[in-house]
């Protein structure tokens, strides 16, 4: 499952501004591709980071290993990635495209948003280049940051984690200092996700900065209470409800679906998995119905094919035999509709950020009221009845009362953020929730930790890749990243 990468992000933003000519003219001026107007360019940053890199390979990738989905075929025409399988080329367009598009074009729009009553979009830049080596980081551990983006430099060297992750947290800061300018220029129908409304921005900064100071509550070396603190301080100024959530609009037709039209596209061999399904099953969540589709046909590969007489789910197990495509539940079509919203932070998921961190700080019983407000919300926000979601945060018991509340948090959030990179980041961090691997005949020994050593950097910078001790063959997806490598203690 490869999503396009290039063609959606030229065509939205060229609709935002009414002149796709112009547009692409600019975009592809190779004497001054760097100094475009930060109007123009604004577009074309947010398209490249959400549908490409947030929404991209390393989502799915995790979504899969983390068994929200299942690939029901016994093998791929290239990497086995069910069975935790990526090449060096995999690892290599993900890691060119992150570096080469949304991270420069961030760094270039925060350099040259330098002039007065530009700061909005400078803090918009800041906060996608924050954003973005977040996201690379996460996937590799140690990468070059503080060499990455200069030119004179053809072997920048990498930073440890911790070093990549001081200085989002610096770009962070700056970020909120700057959407937080009494008066400046504002973006309009330019800015694809919130059409200029610069509290939804602020909003959306502190909530980044909320997550990344939970992502290393458990980190070596750092103080998880000081942490969880610094999360809650971040939160105060976050999301309000689902109306903040930041949602990415696809207008449909060729070059401009959801990513997630995918799922159509491939229906029968990327299908929802079993240990996704029984789970929800287990629970009674009335979400099951909206994340999957019921099967269409009661019956086995090679026999006779009865229609369904009834409403049942039912998963493939990841990594084993294919299955008949119709006796198999596929993806819901809320998430792949060609012109269904695609949310790229909700108010639903930092409510169980807050969740953590009030458990970290307080213990269960002050954690459970957020615990519970992150499933209403992500209920309302999918659409399921009033009742259903009142008689479903009843029946979960509460987080005082269970042997294992992180568990419980993680579980929930791992529901709320269906088809996003989050659940895999999340168990990194914690270990939940408690995911059945290896596979059937699985190429790693468990879930992978990190994704593999690139092509492009064995060539061209393999004296730098060595100094980190990493293997860089598929035993190096082993390797836990720095903030992962400890646990919840």
């Amino acid at each position: 499952m490869r999503p396009t990468r290039l063609t959606l992000p030229l065509a939205l933003a060229a609709v935002a501004l009414g002149s796709c000519q112009s547009f692409l003219d600019v975009n592809n001026n190779p004497n001054a591709p760097e100094n475009a107007k930060v109007d123009i360019r604004l577009p074309a940053l947010e398209t490249e980071f959400i549908h490409s890199a947030y929404y991209g390979e390393n989502s799915l990738w995790g979504a899969e290993w983390t068994q929200q989905f299942s690939y029901n075929r016994d093998t791929r025409s290239y990497s086995q990635v069910h069975r935790y399988e990526l090449s060096e080329t995999d690892a290599a367009g993900l890691w060119d495209y992150d570096y080469s598009r949304p991270t420069k074009e961030a760094f270039n729009m925060a350099r040259d948003a330098s002039g007065q009553g530009d700061e909005y979009f400078r803090g918009i830049a800041e906060l996608f280049y924050a954003w973005s080596f977040q996201l690379i980081t996460d996937l590799w551990g140690p990468v070059p940051y503080t060499q990455a983006l200069d030119p004179t430099i053809r072997e920048p060297k990498y930073d440890d984690q911790k070093v990549v992750y001081a200085g989002i947290e610096k770009s962070l800061d700056d970020a909120v200092k700057d959407l937080s300018t009494p008066t400046a220029r504002k973006p309009a129908a330019n800015d694809l996700l919130f059409a200029g409304d610069m509290t939804k921005w602020l909003k959306l900064a502190h909530f980044l900065q909320a997550r990344t100071n939970l992502r290393l509550a458990y980190a070596p070396g750092e103080d998880k209470t000081a942490r969880a603190n610094k999360a809650l301080a971040a939160i105060a100024g976050g999301l309000a409800s689902n109306a903040d959530d930041a949602d990415f609009t696809y207008p449909g037709g060729a070059n401009a679906r959801n990513p997630n039209y995918t799922f159509q596209d491939l229906k029968g061999q990327f299908v929802g998995s079993e240990f996704m399904i029984e789970m929800l099953k287990s629970r009674s969540d009335p979400r099951l119905g909206i994340l999957f589709q019921p099967i269409q046909y009661d019956s086995v590969r090679g026999t006779k094919a009865y229609k369904a007489t009834t409403v049942r789910y039912v998963g493939h197990k990841n990594g084993s035999a294919a299955l008949n495509d119709s006796t198999l539940s596929y993806i819901g079509t809320y998430f792949w509709a060609e012109n269904a919203p695609l949310n790229v932070v909700s108010f639903a998921d930092q409510k169980f950020t807050e969740a953590e961190a009030r458990l970290i700080v307080n213990g269960a019983a002050a954690a459970d009221q957020a615990y519970r407000d992150g499933i209403r919300a992500n209920m309302q926000k999918l659409g399921v009845n009033d009742a259903a979601i009142t008689a479903y945060v009843a029946s979960r018991p509460s987080l005082a009362s269970v042997a294992n509340p992180l568990q419980e948090i993680i579980t929930e959030k791992y529901v709320a953020n269906f088809l996003k990179v989050e659940p895999w980041n999340d168990w990194r961090r914690t270990g939940y929730p408690v995911i059945p691997s290896p596979v059937e005949q699985a190429r790693l020994p468990n879930i992978p930790q990190r994704i593999r050593t690139p092509g492009t950097e064995l060539s061209n910078n393999a004296t730098q890749v060595a100094a980190t001790g990493i293997p860089t063959g598929l035993e190096g997806m082993m390797t836990k990243v720095w903030w992962a490598s400890q646990g919840p203690r």
